[in-house]
C-alpha cells in the first residue's frame, strides 16, 4: 500500500493535469464556434462549385476540354491529400482519419501516394513508411483560400504531369458537435465516377447532387478562359472547405476529449483522497498502537517489580522459627524483620549479618548480574562501593544512585541487593545458584 504522502503526491499531480485539461477545453469551446460558423457558411458555396464544373464538363462534351475536367481511360495511382492536426490530445480525431485511410488504401488495390496537411499525420504515415510527395503544417488558426492555394497547386501539378491518375481527399467531415465523421472524397478529376468510388465506396463521401439535364452556358470573352480562370478556383474551394470542415471537427473533438479527461480526473482525485484517508488513519492507528503497548509493558514492568519487592521482603520476615528481631532498611524506612538463630539450618536465601570488616573493603560490583563498569562506577559515587552496603541498600536507594549518574534503570536492580548478600558472606556457590535461577537479572516470575 503507498504511503500517504505518495498519495498525496499524485492528488496534486492528477489536479494539475485536471487544470491543463480545463483550460484546453475552454480554448476550443471559445475556437469550434467560430469554426463551425465558418465550415456551415461555406459549405453550400462548395457543393454548388462543384454542382457546376459537373454541368460544364457534361455541356461541353469533350468541345473544349480542360485538364482538370478531362477523366483517365486507366487509373494506375491514387494521390491521397489527408488532412490531420498538428497538435494532439483531440482523443480519436487523428486515428479515425489514418485508419480510414489504411483501409481505403487496402481496398482500392493501386500504388498510393500521400500529400500530409498536419504534424499528426505525417508522423504517422513517415512510421508507416507511405510515400509522401509533401507536407504542409502551422496553417493559420483562421486559414483562408490563399493560405490553401499552395497545397492545391502541388496536388494540380502532380495530378496534371501525368504522375498520379487520380486525386482524393481524406478529411473528417463536422456532422455536429458530438458526431464527426473520417471520409474520403474525390477530387480530381472533377467527375462523380471514379475508380476509387467503384472499388472503395465504403470510404467514399457521396458527392452533392447535381441538377438533371443540361445546362447551356455562354462564355465571355470565350470558353477557354473561363474555363482556365474558373476550374482551378472551384478547385481549390473544394480543398478550402475540406479543411474548414476538419478544423471544425478537430476543436469539437478537443472539447469533448478533454471534458471526458477533467471529468475522469475529478473522479480519480476522489477515488485518491479516500485512499489517502485510509492511509493517514492506519498510520495514526500504528502509532496509538504502539503508544498503548508501550504503556501497558511499562505498567506490568512495574507491577512485577513491585511483587518481587514484597516477596523478598516476606521470605525475609518468615525464614525459620524463634527468630530474633533485627532492624534494616527498606524503601528509605527502618523496618523490623527476623533473622535466624545459630542453631537454625543454614539456607542459601538468608541473609547474614555484615560485619564491619566485611564492609571495610571495596568489592567488584561488577559481579552482581545486571551491574557493568559503569553502573559499579555510579553505585561507588553514591557511597555503595562493598557486598554489604549493597546487600543493606533499598531500591529506592539504588535508584537513586543510578538515576543521579544519569543512567537507564536496570531491570535487575531488584535482585541486586540478595545477590549482594550472598557475595558478602562469600558464599559464592550460592550466587551462581541463584544467577542461575534468574532471566537478564530477574526472576522468573516478574518477565513479561
Amino acid at each position: 500500500m503507498p504511503s500517504a504522502r505518495d498519495v498525496q503526491n499524485r492528488i496534486r499531480s492528477v489536479r494539475n493535469i485536471a487544470q491543463i485539461t480545463r483550460a484546453l477545453e475552454a480554448v476550443s469551446a471559445s475556437r469550434v464556434r467560430r469554426a463551425q460558423e465558418r465550415a456551415l457558411a461555406s459549405r453550400n458555396y462548395s457543393e454548388k462549385a462543384w454542382e457546376i464544373l459537373i454541368n460544364v464538363q457534361s455541356a461541353i462534351k469533350g468541345k473544349i476540354p480542360h485538364p482538370l475536367l478531362a477523366q483517365r481511360e486507366e487509373t494506375k495511382s491514387v494521390l491521397v491529400v489527408i488532412i490531420t492536426s498538428d497538435r494532439g490530445l483531440a482523443g480519436a480525431y487523428n486515428s479515425n482519419i489514418l485508419r480510414v485511410v489504411q483501409r481505403f488504401e487496402e481496398r482500392v488495390g493501386k500504388p498510393v501516394k500521400y500529400l500530409a496537411v498536419g504534424r499528426k499525420g505525417r508522423d504517422t504515415l513517415i512510421r508507416m513508411g507511405k510515400d509522401i510527395i509533401a507536407e504542409f503544417s502551422d496553417l493559420p488558426a483562421n486559414p483562408s483560400v490563399s493560405d490553401v492555394a499552395p497545397i492545391a497547386r502541388v496536388a494540380i501539378d502532380t495530378f496534371i504531369q501525368g504522375d498520379v491518375d487520380e486525386v482524393l481527399l481524406a478529411y473528417t467531415d463536422f456532422i455536429n458537435m458530438l458526431t464527426q465523421s473520417p471520409v474520403v472524397l474525390g477530387w480530381l478529376p472533377l467527375t462523380p465516377d471514379s475508380t476509387a468510388n467503384q472499388a472503395a465506396s465504403e470510404y467514399v463521401k457521396e458527392a452533392p447532387e447535381v441538377s438533371e439535364g443540361v445546362i447551356n452556358y455562354e462564355y465571355e470573352p470565350s470558353a477557354e478562359g473561363v474555363l482556365e480562370e474558373m476550374v482551378p478556383r472551384f478547385t481549390e474551394i473544394q480543398l478550402y472547405q475540406a479543411l474548414l470542415e476538419s478544423q471544425a471537427s478537430e476543436h469539437a473533438a478537443r472539447m469533448t476529449a478533454m471534458h471526458n479527461a477533467t471529468d475522469n480526473a475529478s473522479g480519480l482525485v476522489g477515488d485518491l483522497t479516500l485512499e489517502y484517508n485510509k492511509a493517514r488513519q492506519a498510520a495514526i492507528t500504528n502509532e496509538i498502537l504502539d503508544i498503548v503497548g508501550g504503556a501497558s509493558a511499562l505498567e506490568s514492568s512495574l507491577k512485577a517489580m513491585e511483587k518481587a519487592k514484597k516477596a523478598a521482603q516476606v521470605k525475609i520476615a518468615s525464614n525459620g522459627n524463634g527468630a530474633s528481631k533485627s532492624t534494616s532498611v527498606a524503601d528509605g524506612k527502618k523496618q523490623t524483620v527476623a533473622t535466624p538463630k545459630k542453631s537454625a539450618p543454614k539456607a542459601k536465601s538468608t541473609p547474614k549479618k555484615i560485619s564491619p570488616k566485611q564492609a571495610a573493603k571495596a568489592d567488584d560490583l561488577t559481579k552482581i548480574e545486571g551491574i557493568g563498569k559503569k553502573m559499579a562506577q555510579a553505585l561507588i559515587n553514591a557511597s555503595i562501593d562493598t557486598f554489604a552496603k549493597l546487600a543493606n541498600s533499598s531500591e529506592d536507594t539504588l535508584r537513586q544512585a543510578v538515576e543521579a549518574a544519569g543512567m537507564r534503570l536496570a531491570p535487575s536492580l531488584g535482585t541486586w541487593a540478595e545477590q549482594a548478600q550472598y557475595a558478602a558472606q562469600g558464599d559464592w556457590d550460592g550466587l551462581q545458584a541463584f544467577q542461575d535461577t534468574l532471566v537478564a537479572g530477574r526472576r522468573p516470575d516478574s518477565k513479561k
